[in-house]
């Protein structure tokens, strides 16, 4: 009778080669997700730079904006400035206009509030304040004078300074008792809206001026 051997086989290459494929499998793996976490790298790097630049790019331009506004500020406040000074010049002018406006403005009231019977001499002033002398034919006469004063609407604190009795003759050698009197009072502004001070009313004189015979009447 005859046995059967069954042959040995070497099964040793076929596990090394099994796990050379699995190790070479792994080492894809890894070198796949290496390569896949370098492209993120790289691609969120590129795109973070990116950023960056827009942002510096941005800033920039808020730079340059910032300074054109700047510029365009200092522009505005120069021009208020000079806007300002041409105002100022403006008030100055009115004023110097109004000053000399006041003499012939106050001399124009006069005539119209010295009542008859009353004679001015002497008209003078000092900065807002007037001094004026005259004859009158009684003192119901300076009081009346007093009075139309006080209503002239741009003149203030007319008040009486001395008022005395004179014997004067006339022409025709009469003699006649008169009141010889001092009168004072000082400009007020009037009160004009802003928006219609073009035309400026009168306004004080720095100068002493001076008038004589301005006549209400005769005395």
């Amino acid at each position: 009778m005859s046995t059967n051997t069954i042959p040995s086989v070497n099964l040793l290459p076929y596990h090394e080669a099994r796990k050379a494929a699995r190790r070479k499998k792994v080492y894809t793996m890894l070198g796949g997700a290496a390569g896949a976490g370098a492209l993120i790298v790289l691609i969120g790097g590129m795109y973070i730079d990116g950023r960056i630049d827009d942002e510096m790019a941005l800033n920039e331009q808020l730079k340059s904006a910032n300074a054109a506004m700047d510029v365009k500020i200092s522009e505005v406040n120069t021009l208020k400035k000079d806007i300002e000074s041409l105002l100022d010049r403006q008030r100055a002018i009115e004023s110097l206009q109004a000053e000399r406006n006041l003499p012939v403005q106050l001399l124009e009231e006069l005539v119209r509030q010295v009542p008859e019977g009353v004679y001015l001499s002497t008209l003078k002033q000092t900065g807002d304040n007037f001094v004026m002398t005259g004859i009158a034919q009684s003192n119901e006469r300076i009081s009346e004078l007093l009075r139309n004063l006080s209503l002239v609407g741009w003149l203030d604190r007319a008040e009486l300074g001395e008022s005395k009795a004179v014997t004067m003759t006339n022409n025709l050698r009469e003699q006649r008792r008169l009141f010889d009197f001092s009168m004072r009072f000082s400009y007020r502004a009037p009160e004009v809206p802003a928006d219609k001070k073009k035309g400026a009313a009168a306004g004080p004189g720095n100068d002493a001026n001076g008038a004589n015979g301005i006549k209400g009447g005769k005395v």
